[in-house]
């Protein structure tokens, strides 16, 4: 059933959660309207546009929820994925998005001569681009009883990378901290838990130390200089994650390329 819906001049206000986000897609449906922004509490909510706050109700969470499950598993993906997205404007992107999947149903993610499902499987794309580079770059580090690890992403990409993690290390209590966001992903007594830190320093000892050295070593030593390639290096392994990788530090500059890698 097609609701047809007028632009507003107002803006929605929620608390930046996903259940609110679910929330402002059943405000626009109640009204038959779309917004013309959707701003979670990090953007200020300043606009020129008039401002509704969007209460958050599990029950209308809960009913949005059911109606995109229907939708299958390629509009969910692009939903949750896309929320967690870093960028300005992007809860307006996936309400829009949302909006033209209801109207059409699964085969929505294939209508990319849509703008609606372009900009937002985009964002998605975006996002789980960098959880997939973060699983093959992440370096964990022994500290203490459990296992650290220092990341810097551009989006909140914690949620994507507990499945890897906590399958690839079953028997391990690990932490992920996103220094960007001051957010760690804690998994402890196999219980997984999302906390708000300003800061995590690292601090190994002594083993440890030795077992970066002989990582380096080995790191180094694979290196064939006839086919030393730089250029190729930094197409596979981007330099902003360089300063994550315990391979890559003993530089002048977290930035600049070591002399003899591949």
């Amino acid at each position: 059933m097609s609701y047809p819906a007028h632009v507003s001049n107002v803006s929605y206000c929620y608390d930046g959660s996903f259940r609110g986000f679910l929330c402002c897609i059943y405000e626009s449906y109640a009204r038959r309207e779309l917004p013309a922004a959707v701003q979670p509490p990090e953007e200020g909510q300043v606009s020129l546009f008039g401002c509704r706050e969007i209460p958050t109700s599990a029950d209308r969470a809960r009913r949005v929820a059911a109606g995109l499950r229907r939708l299958g598993g390629g509009v969910q993906g692009c939903l949750t994925s896309g929320f967690l997205a870093d960028e300005p404007g992007k809860d307006l992107t996936l309400l829009r998005f949302a909006r033209v999947c209801f109207e059409n149903g699964p085969a929505t993610v294939q209508m990319l001569g849509r703008a609606e499902v372009a900009e937002a499987l985009a964002l998605a794309r975006r996002v789980d681009n960098e959880s997939s580079k973060y699983i093959e770059f992440l370096r964990f580090e022994q500290r203490g009883e459990m296992l650290g690890a220092i990341i810097h992403p551009r989006h909140r990409i914690l949620p994507l990378l507990r499945g890897h993690f906590c399958s690839r290390l079953p028997d391990e209590d690990f932490m992920i901290f996103d220094a960007t966001h001051r957010m760690a992903l804690l998994r402890r007594d196999r219980q997984v838990h999302y906390l708000r830190m300003q800061r995590y320093d690292p601090a190994p000892d002594a083993e440890e130390e030795d077992w970066q050295a002989l990582w380096k070593r080995f790191f180094h030593a694979l290196t064939i200089e006839e086919r030393r390639n730089e250029a190729c290096q930094r197409t596979h392994a981007p330099r902003r994650y360089w300063r994550d990788m315990c391979e890559m530090q003993g530089q002048k500059s977290a930035t600049q390329p070591p002399q003899d890698v591949i």
